[in-house]
């Protein structure tokens, strides 16, 4: 019987050692592939695990300055290139180029009365110009076209009309001017007293009349007065009866009026038709230009206000162009033939890659980067009063990147360069900076807690007692059962 005990005692024994190696075994192994970290949180527990090659750096695309580029086109135009958008994660940087037309017209006091003061002596219907009319006609029709203008630029504005030469019997005294028309807004009777001036037998001159007429017919209003005087002669005479030689007292009473009337606040503009600086007056020996000169000084140092010496061939140019200038100015509102250049340093050539994001809607630009000198061209023919210009690009970083550029910072433009107009120039080399650098990211520790815990082997001492007490339950029970079997 003791026999019997010892196998089945075995039995047991090795029953017990496989099943405690077992679940060593499987405990061991499961711990050797997961390699399983445990963190405590909160009281809850998450497992991370730990990669392999966690240590490969990232590359990283960054906006060092997002400084604009500002030019002016003198007094007509603002351009600027500035960051329109910048994404880090696509490695990308959008600019966006934009003109803008900043004209706007000049702040003009417009006038509100206005002689017209016109010579009529022999001379003016003696003398043609190059059409074949007499200078007479000639300054009459520019004189017309002028008052056109005027009147539309200003309907409010009151024209007058003076004429003068001599008068038989009445020579040297305020005769010697007439009153052709009074000051009137009405086109039609302005137009109508200069074509009517009736043609003087008068053979003097006697500015200083035709002065006097117009100062005297202006209203006592505080408002913008203009007295145009257009003549073919240096005046002869005056209102003081005096006759000489171009000269002297005639000469100076003459001078005195232009002063006298400036003094009053009345804008003058002179003419002198026909002088061409070389003709002799026999008794002074002198050219009537000098003559002239004497009483209203030279177009750069007028005696008052302004003064031109006018050609023939000149008489419309300076009525509808240099004193319609002045008297109603047409700004330059346009920028024309504008081309702008903006150029790229190499290594943005290099390392990134270029596409329009919007084309503009003004101009043309060239399709792409000209590697003759990297550049783009844009060009627009004419950009009106207002008008807004504009034109986007984008740079983006190349996958295979040169890695000698990591860590610098590099401008993404060289400079911009900008022609208008017939001589205008302006640029710049101001630009927003990026730079590319490569870091590795920092670790992250895992804290995820899974919905449904993996099953886990579980405590090893646990599991171990739990087998000995089962084997000690099944030795007690053979033993029992072995007692009382002996017994019978």
């Amino acid at each position: 019987m003791n026999n019997v005990k010892k196998f089945l005692f075995t039995i047991v024994l090795a029953i017990l050692l496989v099943t405690l190696s077992t679940y060593v075994f499987a405990a061991d192994n499961n711990g050797n592939n997961n390699r399983t970290t445990t963190n405590t949180t909160n009281n809850t527990v998450s497992n991370t695990t730990q990669t392999t090659g966690g240590n490969s750096k990232v590359t990283i695309f960054e906006l060092v300055s997002d400084k604009s580029c500002n030019l002016n086109l003198g007094n007509n135009g603002r351009f600027e290139k500035k960051v329109a958008d910048f994404n880090a994660k696509e490695k990308s940087i959008t600019l966006q180029l934009s003109l803008v037309n900043t004209s706007s017209p000049a702040n003009v006091t417009k006038p509100s009365e206005l002689f017209l003061v016109i010579d009529n002596s022999n001379s003016m219907v003696e003398n043609s110009v190059e059409s074949g009319i007499t200078r007479k006609e000639a300054v009459i029709e520019s004189a017309s076209s002028l008052t056109d203008k005027l009147l539309k630029a200003y309907p409010d504005l009151k024209i007058g009309i003076v004429s003068f030469s001599s008068k038989d019997g009445a020579e040297g005294t305020l005769a010697d001017a007439k009153l052709e028309q009074t000051l009137t807004s009405d086109v039609t009777e302005v137009k109508n007293a200069l074509a009517n001036i009736e043609t003087s037998e008068g053979a003097r001159t006697n500015i200083e009349a035709g002065l006097t007429i117009a100062e005297q017919n202006y209203t006592d209003e505080d408002n913008t007065k203009v007295l145009v005087l257009l003549s073919d002669g240096v005046p002869n005479n005056d209102t003081h009866g005096n006759f000489s030689s171009y000269s002297g007292k005639v000469a100076a009473n003459t001078k005195a009026k232009l002063q006298s009337i400036d003094a009053k606040g009345i804008n003058i503009i002179g003419a002198m038709i026909g002088l061409n600086g070389e003709e002799i007056e026999p008794l002074t020996n002198r050219t009537y230009q000098d003559l002239a000169e004497e009483i209203f000084g030279t177009p750069d140092k007028p005696t008052v206000g302004k003064f031109y010496y006018v050609q023939d061939k000149e008489i419309d140019k300076t009525l509808n162009e240099t004193i319609s200038n002045i008297l109603v100015p047409t700004p330059v509102t346009k920028l024309n033939n504008i081309i702008i250049k903006d150029y790229f340093p190499q290594t943005i050539i290099d390392n990134f890659n270029f596409e329009y994001v919007a084309s503009p809607n003004i101009g043309n630009v060239s399709t792409q980067i000209d590697k003759s000198d990297n550049s783009i061209t844009w060009k627009i023919e004419v950009l009106k009063e207002d008008e807004v210009a504009t034109l986007s690009y984008k740079l983006t970083l190349k996958d295979n990147f040169n890695k000698e550029i990591l860590d610098e910072i590099l401008p993404t433009n060289e400079k911009v360069d900008i022609t208008y107009n017939e001589d205008g120039h302006v640029n710049s080399e101001d630009s927003p900076t990026v730079r590319v650098k490569e870091e590795i990211p920092p670790q992250k520790e895992d804290n995820t807690i899974a919905k449904d815990p993996i099953p886990q082997t579980g405590n090893n001492s646990f599991i171990a007692l739990i087998v000995i007490a089962g084997t000690a339950i099944v030795l007690a029970i053979i033993s029992i059962r072995l007692k009382k079997h002996s017994n019978k």
